[in-house]
């Protein structure tokens, strides 16, 4: 074939190539979306506050797919339970990658914490160790701790109860701390408190859709470490101090022979090397499993929106004091070995879980190839978000979703339990969502034992009514609401005294 063949070929090839991907791209059919404007697509109308609220208005609109674009970026929200169950659990091969944030990931190095790695070795080596170190015969074990804490939290509030959501805080940060680490917290100005706090504050912005123009538009990625060189700096040190002091405490407690029972030093003692490269790799990734357990500050979430809750519906909640009152009894506090045994109490719980989600919307995840959903077109390397809010908003048939109902999961037929979604699902399940369930379930379990929990009043004595607002972040907490905490009796004041007076010396 001639030179000159050739030449008039090529092109020709070329542009029919062009053509056919050309037809194929514009053939695709996405999931419906917002309208969208030329070059930059929709991306322009994420709101960067409580983005779930929007989401759940698209919902009503668009479906319960919904799709947004912008330039080199997609991002598909998951609108249903039943949608994010069939994509995540169904096809784990596709939808169990973490989307690299620009900032949280490139800037901040965030992306080793188990909820944010990406689909690696690395993870899949976080994941191994998590199964055995947070099971639910792992968990059991630190039931006498726990129900500690618990017991420091009711005399917290018998002395204080003003000050309700600094002990709440102190509470779960105890639980954290003497869990993974097995560090003892007299006060919340304790340091590795502080700092696991301000991570947290850190981690729930950098995690937030829509808070950097850098995670929309990596293009701005270097603009964005320059103008902000300075806040970066000081949160990735924040990051780095709450990882490492915690755990060098635990190293150095072990190579004294002075180590306490926890979760870091059972991984570290009992190492199984098989799998890592040395010492060192092990050692970072334990690091980072143990650091990934700060997310649980969630419970702190769940137990205000339940004392929240508790204020709002003062019938549920002497309802479930008197469960409390005949299964347990007024001689004694509820244990963990109650749990099963109180089937309104743990009702109460689902639904201000369900009422108010701690994480609204859930961190999102990254296609690793195309894929297509009933028609729609989902291109690789689309940010996928579970819209916790919305799952939520669906509180079964006959119950109105927005009620305060803890008898829908009582029902026959009952909603889907509000832990199943909140912690996660499939391969990406949080780690500590047994703690998690049991920390709240002690906590709630012992103060309706204790206390009555009621609005404030005016100065006529009529209950000030409530209009709860909620923070934006990755956990959204109940904001500065007030509320009466008051011993239901002598007899119970004594028995909050008297356990509290029996914790054991290495909590605080």
């Amino acid at each position: 074939m001639a030179n000159s063949d050739l030449s008039i070929i090529l092109p020709l090839l070329g542009v029919a190539c062009w053509l056919m991907l050309r037809t194929k791209r514009f053939n695709r059919i996405y999931p419906p979306g917002p309208p969208s404007w030329p070059l930059i697509g929709n991306l322009f109308r994420l709101p960067a506050k409580h983005p779930w609220l929007r989401f759940t208005e698209w919902k009503e609109t668009y479906g319960r797919l919904v799709y947004l674009h912008g330039p080199g970026v997609s991002i598909l929200l998951l609108n249903d339970v039943e949608l994010v169950a069939e994509l995540f659990e169904k096809r784990p091969g596709i939808y169990s990658d973490r989307p690299r944030f620009t900032v949280a990931g490139d800037l901040l190095e965030l992306d080793k914490l188990m909820p944010l790695r990406m689909h690696d070795h690395g993870w899949k080596l976080q994941r191994k160790l998590s199964r055995t170190a947070m099971s639910l015969d792992a968990v059991k074990k630190y039931h006498p701790l726990l129900e500690d804490i618990a017991a420091l939290l009711g005399e917290s509030l018998r002395e204080d109860p003003d000050a309700f959501e600094h002990h709440t805080r102190l509470a779960v940060s105890r639980v954290i701390l003497a869990v993974t680490y097995r560090i003892p917290v007299a006060t919340s100005d304790n340091e590795h408190v502080v700092l696991a706090e301000e991570a947290m504050k850190v981690i729930s912005k950098a995690t937030n859709p829509g808070a950097y123009l850098a995670d929309l538009f990596p293009i701005l990625k270097q603009p964005h470490a320059l103008w902000f060189r300075n806040e970066i700096q000081r949160d990735k040190r924040i990051v780095q101090d709450s990882l490492n002091k915690p755990f060098d405490h635990v190293k150095k407690a072990i190579a004294e022979g002075s180590a306490l029972p926890s979760l870091a030093k059972k991984l570290l003692v009992h190492e199984d090397d098989k799998e890592f490269v040395d010492r060192h790799e092990y050692e970072d990734t334990v690091k980072w499993l143990t650091g990934s357990l700060y997310l649980a500050l969630q419970v702190n979430a769940v137990v205000l929106t339940t004392l929240l809750a508790m204020a709002m519906n003062p019938d549920k909640q002497a309802r479930a004091q008197e469960e409390i009152d005949t299964v347990v009894g007024t001689h004694r506090v509820p244990t963990l070995g109650d749990k099963g045994s109180l089937p309104y109490v743990e009702a109460f719980i689902k639904e201000a879980t369900r009422w108010q989600p701690p994480v609204p919307l859930s961190l999102g995840r990254q296609t690793s190839r195309d894929d297509v959903w009933e028609g729609y077109f989902i291109p690789a390397g689309t940010i996928v978000f579970p819209n916790i809010w919305a799952i939520s908003r669906d509180g079964g048939g006959k119950y109105p979703a927005k009620e305060f109902l803890p008898e829908r999961f009582l029902d026959s037929d009952p909603p889907l339990d509000p832990n199943s979604y909140t912690f996660g699902s499939g391969r990406r399940i949080c780690p500590g969502n047994i703690l998690a369930e049991h920390s709240v379930f002690i906590f709630v379990a012992s103060i309706l034992a204790a206390f009555d929990v009621s609005p404030e009043t005016d100065d006529n004595g009529n209950p000030i009514a409530y209009n709860p607002q909620f923070s934006s972040g990755l956990i959204s907490f109940p904001e500065d609401f007030k509320c009466k905490i008051q011993l239901r009796s002598a007899e119970r004041g004594v028995q909050v005294r008297d356990r509290a007076a029996a914790v054991a010396s290495y909590i605080t």
